[in-house]
């Protein structure tokens, strides 16, 4: 059902890209970019094994993509969102956590 949910704001999102100017289109498609990676890591904080190491490079890959928009973001909403999924992360994989709480400090 929540996958459902997800596909269907995913849709909405990508639907809406189309409209307005060329700074919002590049704003909408950073946050679509970042709620696909945002599922993807919620699902698999489900799985049996918490500590794969899918989980690990899914937070490099989060890492990367906060790296990629930093610019956009602005320090402070970047270091917000590390240290965010670094808590969100924390019960599921410790060394994702650590990892996100250091590129955090970088900011």
């Amino acid at each position: 059902m929540a996958a459902r949910g997800m596909l269907v704001s995913l849709f909405a999102v990508v639907l809406l890209a189309g409209c307005g100017g060329d700074d919002d289109a590049a704003k909408r498609a950073m946050q679509l970019k970042f709620q696909q990676i945002d599922y993807r890591m919620a699902s698999m904080e489900t799985s049996a094994a918490p500590f794969s190491t899918n989980l690990q490079e899914a937070t490099q890959q989060y890492i990367a993509l906060v790296h990629d928009y930093d610019d956009e973001l602005g320090a402070k909403e970047a270091q917000r969102r590390l240290v965010e999924k670094g808590d969100e992360m924390g019960p599921y994989c410790l060394p994702c956590k650590t990892t996100l709480y250091a590129e955090a400090l970088k900011y």
